[in-house]
């Protein structure tokens, strides 16, 4: 185990590492591994599906090894429905999850109400748009509107409806953050690039020390820069370095 300095410790808590994994095993080798340099543990799609089909309470099992969960299922259905599954992702180990801002404002107030309702309160996030597509991505489905600015005019909404922060690329998070605060507001940003390496799809990018030095009140989420690494634990610490030089 690395004994972190102070500033280390910050940047710790500042790192979401995202077990896109398809293997329940894998996962929680990683959480075991790398706790110790790893604030937050992010459950998408892929795992938490591929623990159900197992039978596997992924939340609880992360729990259990002193794990913090980032659930992200990016919910995006009828207002009620979001409703119930807020309610289910109120449970121990779960300190954040997320939702689709693009869902309106109905369905993000009673994800927050089922929040306020249950005697856990995780965080709700609010996705402003996939760090996988670009200004053409958004002409092709007729949005009308750049990608900067659909992601700023989602960040005033996710404010206006009570989230309490929201998924935006890395890049830009610190010009949110000027114009919105960060006051009780968090800025969650995947597209980490370390070394080369980066998340599949990934057309948003920015590096962990640019990240924290731009945005106070971020939290990273880092992927396949640690989880594909030879040394996964030196390139974990050497994010965390690399950090709190900017902290």
């Amino acid at each position: 185990m690395v004994e972190l300095t102070l500033k280390e410790q910050e940047a710790r808590k500042r790192v979401c590492l995202a077990l896109d994994v398809s293997h329940v095993g894998d996962a929680l080798h990683a959480v075991i591994g790398l706790s110790d340099l790893v604030g937050t543990f992010k459950v998408g799609k892929e795992l938490h599906t591929t623990a159900c089909n197992e039978g596997i309470p992924i939340v609880k099992e992360i729990y259990d090894r002193g794990g913090n969960v980032f659930l992200d299922l990016k919910l995006h259905d009828t207002p009620q429905t979001v409703y119930r599954a807020s309610k289910a992702c109120c449970v121990p180990g779960v300190y954040m999850f997320n939702l689709h801002i693009a869902g309106g404002e109905a369905m993000c107030k009673e994800a927050v109400r089922a929040v306020k309702e249950s005697k856990l309160h995780p965080l709700v996030i609010g996705v402003t748009e996939l760090t996988s597509l670009n200004d053409a991505d958004l002409v092709v489905q007729g949005l009308g509107i750049k990608y900067n600015d659909l992601v700023l005019r989602r960040t005033e909404l996710a404010r206006e409806w009570g989230l309490d922060g929201v998924v935006c690329p890395a890049n830009k998070a610190g010009d949110l953050e000027k114009r919105f605060g960060s006051d009780g507001f968090i800025y969650v940003t995947p597209g980490i690039e370390w070394g080369g390496k980066k998340g599949d799809g990934q057309k948003q990018l920015y590096t962990p020390d640019l990240a924290v030095r731009d945005c106070k009140n971020s939290i990273l989420v880092v992927g396949s820069a640690i989880t594909k690494a030879e040394d996964k634990r030196a390139v974990a610490y050497d994010i965390l370095k690399a950090m709190a030089s900017q902290i």
